[in-house]
């Protein structure tokens, strides 16, 4: 998938492109909506389809104080999109220059950046320009003198909620692993890098991985059953998210994950960590023998969870959808 960061980009290509725009933090069921539409446009008049996104979100540089945890970092965020099948990402730098962009003047941009675009595919609460003052009135408006449609994909719901990023953070953040999965439409995962430790997991018998996240929304400390996908292949492990009090109390929780059946080479590699079930809460023991018989437990539950045939389901249907590469014969979406 191709990548650019400024409109000037895309006039290099004179297919016509179908183009989904938002935010997509996630890539939730009602991202994949607009996006698919988006895809299905373009193969049936044989263009490109293109995703418009922005770096970083707006409130963080309009309202850092009220800005939201990011579910997905960029990089993560552009690799879903690439495994969803998308030909490119139209990555704009949000600065409080571009904030100050009028609507009438975004989409005079808009036209000038994409000569061949023949489709645009927003969701239904899209805004734009200065203050938000663009929505999809005015954008279809602007398309229709230039030829150009417009489709308004509608938000999706199910029967707890509004699927969005904000009720994804919110379940997230409370632990209801099970109600994100509905909303994402696959496990809540967490991208990070690996990176050196204390190597106490090791000297209690379970080496352990710690992370450093690239996204910002974590699930409650405690012990999870986990599915990992590293260097193309998929894992079964064990995370603790928290401060293992037991050995040496920490400041800041950290997230440490111990695969189960593979002790690998992890310095430097990224990691997507898929939090399945939770096992329990993170708590003092009073000797690290007793912690180590703690985590042989968890280890056997963590077993037990993931090889339930409903995990067994929901992971295989992960695999084949998101990661298809990973597997011998993968079930085309």
């Amino acid at each position: 998938m191709k990548t650019i960061r400024q409109l000037s980009g895309l006039r290099i290509t004179d297919k016509p492109v179908c183009l989904a725009v938002g935010f997509f933090d996630g890539l939730h069921t009602g991202h994949q909506r607009v996006l698919l539409r988006t895809l299905e446009q373009a193969r049936k008049i044989k263009g490109e389809a293109w995703a418009m996104t922005f770096d970083p979100h707006p409130l963080k540089v309009l309202q850092p104080d009220s800005a939201p945890p990011i579910l997905t970092s960029t990089p993560h965020k552009l690799d879903l999109m690439r495994r969803f099948g998308m030909d490119g990402c139209l990555m704009i730098p949000f600065t409080r220059r571009f904030s100050a962009t009028s609507a009438e003047s975004f989409l005079t941009k808009l036209e000038k950046a994409i000569p061949s675009l023949a489709h645009i595919f927003v969701g239904e609460d899209w805004r734009f320009g200065k203050n938000g003052k663009g929505d999809t009135a005015l954008l279809t408006t602007w398309a229709r003198a230039r030829g150009l449609r417009v489709s308004r994909v509608v938000l999706v719901r199910n029967q707890e909620n509004l699927v969005s990023s904000t009720s994804i953070r919110h379940a997230v953040s409370k632990g209801d692993l099970a109600l994100a999965t509905r909303l994402l439409g696959r496990p809540f995962s967490i991208l990070g890098t690996v990176m050196h430790g204390n190597g106490i997991g090791r000297q209690l018998g379970y080496p352990t991985a710690n992370l450093d996240a690239h996204n910002e929304v974590r699930p409650p400390m405690g012990v999870y059953a986990v599915q990992a996908i590293i260097r193309g292949r998929p894992y079964t492990g064990v995370v603790n998210f928290g401060r293992h009090p037991t050995v040496k109390a920490l400041k800041a929780p950290i997230i440490e994950l111990h695969l189960l059946d593979a002790d690998l080479p992890l310095y430097g590699c990224d990691i997507e960590v898929f939090f399945l079930a939770r096992i329990r809460n993170e708590r003092r023991f009073p000797t690290p023998g007793a912690l180590a018989r703690q985590i042989e437990r968890d280890v056997a539950t963590a077993r037990r969870l993931t090889s339930l045939p409903a995990a067994k389901k929901l992971w295989n249907k992960t695999l084949q959808v998101w990661y298809a590469d990973t597997i011998v014969t993968p079930k085309r979406r």
